[in-house]
């Protein structure tokens, strides 16, 4: 966990047992793969997400600290935010 000096986590690793980087949430390709996010980006996509992506039940999209954009649902939005706030990393998705 790394601290952005203010108490808060500047970066949250997620665990997944499939590949996030595909719009198709319901096709992901099975293996193991690991994300950073960045939780003040995350923070702010989500709350942009959930005025216009979320009511049409779109997955939000967010760019990884390796330029690589994500893939995740509502449900996975919801636990990446309570993670944030408890400061609870890795996170394990899937």
């Amino acid at each position: 966990m790394q601290e952005d000096g203010g108490g808060g986590m500047e970066i949250l690793e997620i665990k997944s047992s499939s590949s996030l980087t595909t719009s198709m949430t319901a096709t992901r390709p099975a293996g193991a793969h690991s994300y950073n996010l960045n939780c003040r980006q995350f923070l702010t996509e989500q709350r942009s997400w959930e005025k216009s992506g979320a009511a049409r039940g779109l997955p939000l999209g967010v760019m990884t600290l390796d330029f690589e954009r994500i893939w995740i649902t509502a449900e996975e939005v919801n636990q990446v935010a309570n993670a944030i706030k408890s400061t609870q990393t890795p996170l394990s998705l899937g």
